[in-house]
């Protein structure tokens, strides 16, 4: 039996925006970590989410499917989902799968821009 490295999910919120740095592995068996947070952070009136995938190493099909409906519910709730950070290998399944429209790159600020309070312009929004 192998052993999955745990996925860390580090939430910040603060002006109704939530940030979820992610690290580690998001698989089928760390994918319900982020289901757990994603519903935290929705249930607490955050107007945007951000996801920083700055440190995950590896995205599976359980991953991109907690994206995939993390971005249904942002719809039809009214919230806006950001994504940013993605590794290159994880920018190639985006593309692969055909979900690039997920990643957003611009304007979404880094984690010294969030330490320091400065604040990027998000050009786009999953929507």
């Amino acid at each position: 039996m192998t052993s999955h490295p745990l996925l860390g999910a580090r939430v910040e919120g603060r002006d109704g925006v939530a940030v979820i740095a992610l690290s580690g592995e998001l698989d089928m068996a760390t994918a319900p970590i982020l289901r757990e947070n994603l519903a935290h952070v929705e249930d607490s009136g955050a107007v945007t989410i951000m996801l920083d995938l700055s440190e995950v190493t590896f995205i599976g099909s359980s991953g991109l499917k907690e994206f995939l409906e993390a971005r249904s519910r942002a719809r039809d709730n009214g919230h806006r989902l950001l994504m940013s950070g993605a590794s290159p290998a994880a920018q190639r399944l985006f593309e692969l799968t055909g979900t690039r429209f997920l990643l957003d790159e611009q304007g979404v600020p880094d984690a010294k821009e969030r330490g320091s309070g400065q604040h990027g312009r998000p050009d786009r929004a999953v929507d």
